[in-house]
């Protein structure tokens, strides 16, 4: 028996995981990451979504329809920032949960002062409230330095998802 593919069948297959990937990324940030009540949780929920988000970054050539190159090497930075982000949310979670200092993880964001600072004063926060107004700042920072959407929505998706589980 022969296989029939259709010419686009690649391409639609490339979408519909791209789809998928970004629901599953909106899903960790808005349901997984609230139910999370421990530190650990919650370093799993960050390291899952910046899995995500690297997966999204390998799938925009293929998933997403976009024709210039430009926004397509647009939207691949945006989705490595993102993952870098919550990578480095995953870091100072870590650190917080250990009563140490926020360390350097080797992220291209860390190359910002500011950036670095926020989230050494992120891992002496000591509740999710506090945690989730320090990344409050660190959005509204990265939104003026020019940061892509992405980046700025998944730290404000991250505070909402702590200020949630706050309550």
């Amino acid at each position: 028996m022969r296989l029939r593919l259709h010419f686009n069948e690649p391409l639609r297959a490339a979408t519909r995981a791209y789809r998928d990937a970004d629901r599953r990324s909106a899903q960790i940030a808005g349901d997984f990451l609230p139910m999370a009540r421990t530190g650990c949780d919650r370093i799993a929920a960050l390291n899952w979504l910046a899995g995500e988000e690297h997966y999204l970054a390998e799938l925009v050539p293929l998933g997403s329809r976009l024709l210039d190159d430009t926004a397509v090497a647009d939207r691949i930075q945006g989705h490595l920032w993102a993952a870098d982000l919550a990578g480095m949310i995953a870091t100072a979670e870590h650190a917080a949960d250990h009563g140490q200092g926020y360390r350097f993880g080797g992220y291209g964001l860390e190359a910002d002062n500011w950036t670095v600072y926020l989230l050494g004063t992120y891992a002496t926060a000591r509740n999710l409230a506090g945690r989730a107004a320090v990344l409050d700042s660190l959005a509204t920072h990265l939104h003026r330095r020019g940061y892509s959407d992405r980046v700025i929505g998944a730290a404000a998706a991250i505070a909402d998802a702590f200020r949630r589980t706050s309550r």
